[in-house]
């Protein structure tokens, strides 16, 4: 090609001839010929969405499947819940006074707590949670790689482990993932109902969205009550009556009722962690409250400042990059 252009020489005026010019068009026709993102080649298990941009679990599907257990219900309770309660208080009040003010509270609420279960699950489940790109395989025999080493943080030893899939020592609170198969910063867990796994990138989101779905459970639980309440305050109306008259409310007071034991439950469990600066994983691996002292810990406020009062760290690849199709191995040029 360069040989081409040479022989093409200069047209009048000191232009590009014909030839240099068409040359030049095939090169750089050539050379977005035989490339691809980098996502297309991961070695991971993650499932890739919008060129690399999305990055989710191999069974994506649990986010799907979780995100209709929170709709579903949350249409019922707006239809056959929120939307008489706020009839009922509207038209109770028509002075403009609190009741009325209250409705559209009420109907705000209703809307904008599932909307913030969704969004949150959808981010949380959506986004790099902290892969680290693998190291090139090391040549000839590893055997003398010594598998553990210790380093220090805040002024504790702790030890790291050498990964033989990612090639490189793991980094403090880092883990294999056997879901994804690759090591994610600050592991939490794999969660089948997010269907990802839960790392530094996405623990914030994972945490608004279990405590707005419990939130949520107490708000909708509370709405339906009430409304069984009114309809039995009247004088001819008995409290079983009342219930009979209104299934949607009896079917969010009996369907809340079991959610809540399990993201109340979470939500308690995730305080409890985050309050000491731990991880799921390292609370059942290493009990740092038991058997020793926990190096991340910084006192209650500022770990919760760690999570919640910083910028979502930048990725470690950026899986929409374009690169050379004959590049073997997507995590080399990192």
């Amino acid at each position: 090609a360069v040989g081409t252009a040479i022989e093409g020489g200069e047209g009048a005026m000191g232009e590009p001839s014909t030839s240099t010019l068409e040359v030049e068009v095939k090169a750089k026709g050539s050379a977005k010929e035989g490339v691809k993102r980098r996502y297309e080649s991961w070695p991971g298990n993650e499932t890739f969405f919008c060129g690399g941009a999305c990055v989710t679990g191999p069974y994506y599907w649990g986010i799907v499947g979780t995100c209709l257990l929170i709709l579903i219900p949350c249409v019922v309770f707006v239809v056959f819940v929120a939307w008489p309660l706020y009839e009922d208080l509207r038209d109770s009040d028509s002075g403009g006074g609190s009741k009325e003010i209250g409705a559209y509270v009420l109907l705000a609420v209703s809307i904008a707590l599932p909307c913030l279960s969704l969004s949150s699950l959808f981010c949380s489940g959506c986004m790099d949670p902290g892969i680290i790109p693998r190291a090139p395989a090391p040549l000839g025999n590893t055997d003398h790689i010594a598998r553990t080493r210790h380093v220090e943080v805040n002024g504790h030893m702790v030890l790291v482990r050498y990964n033989d899939t990612c090639n490189f020592y793991q980094p403090p609170r880092a883990h294999h993932c056997s879901v994804l198969n690759d090591c994610i910063e600050r592991f939490d867990h794999y969660c089948p109902w997010v269907g990802t796994t839960i790392g530094k990138r996405n623990y914030r989101f994972y945490l608004i969205f279990v405590f707005s779905c419990t939130v949520l459970c107490v708000f909708t639980f509370a709405c339906s009550a009430y409304l069984v309440k009114i309809r039995s305050d009247d004088p001819d109306t008995s409290v079983g009556e009342a219930i009979r008259g209104e299934p949607g409310a009896l079917f969010m007071m009996a369907y809340v009722f079991i959610g809540i034991w399990f993201v109340g439950g979470l939500s308690g469990f995730h305080i409890y962690l985050l309050s000491r600066n731990q991880t799921t994983y390292e609370n059942i691996r290493y009990s740092y409250d038991r058997n020793s002292a926990n190096p991340y810990n910084k006192g209650c406020l500022a770990n919760w400042a760690e999570v919640f009062c910083v910028r979502v760290p930048a990725r470690n690849c950026d899986f929409t990059e374009v690169m050379p199709e004959k590049e073997e191995n997507p995590t080399a040029a990192l």
